[in-house]
């Protein structure tokens, strides 16, 4: 009897931690150390890595996504980068048609409309496999990129 008792403890506890991603561990072969620390923030929750990183503008946006907080989009000084950041955070795809550059207006879109026919208008072959490894939340699509810090970044954020 105290043995079940010890056991539903033992459990209760563990039910009670935060749980990572089951991917973080690819985090860690990230090279580029600003990098790392968005990919280790978003996947583990924890927006202390975001402290982390020297960009201002990529720390902003990380803070806008590990704390789900668009006010933090507000910080971010590059427009296209800010209306990407404000269109992911308020899943409103009318920032993303804000964007000048084609490929990362596409990419918003696919992301926010959830709709792989944007990823696929995506001229550059490893932002195109990043948008469809996230809107198929397919990670095969992670092995078709070339760069292997934004490879393994797309693998720890892909389930």
């Amino acid at each position: 009897m105290i043995g079940m008792r010890t056991c539903g403890m033992v459990l209760l506890i563990l039910a009670a931690l935060p749980v990572a991603s089951a991917h973080a561990s690819d985090c860690y072969r990230i090279q580029d150390p600003d990098l790392k620390n968005h990919c280790l923030a978003t996947t583990t929750y924890d927006a202390s890595y975001c402290y982390r990183i020297q960009a201002p503008d990529d720390r902003a946006a990380c803070l806008a996504e590990t704390k789900s907080e668009q006010s933090n989009c507000y910080r971010i000084r590059d427009p296209d980068r800010r209306n990407d950041c404000l269109g992911t955070a308020k899943n409103e795809s009318s920032y993303c048609y804000r964007i000048q550059d084609p490929d990362e207006r596409n990419a918003c879109l696919g992301q926010v409309k959830s709709e792989r026919s944007y990823c696929y208008r995506i001229q550059a072959p490893d932002e195109r496999a990043a948008c469809l490894a996230e809107t198929n939340v397919k990670r095969s699509y992670c092995y078709q990129i070339r760069d292997p810090d934004h490879r393994n970044r797309c693998l720890a954020e892909t389930p």
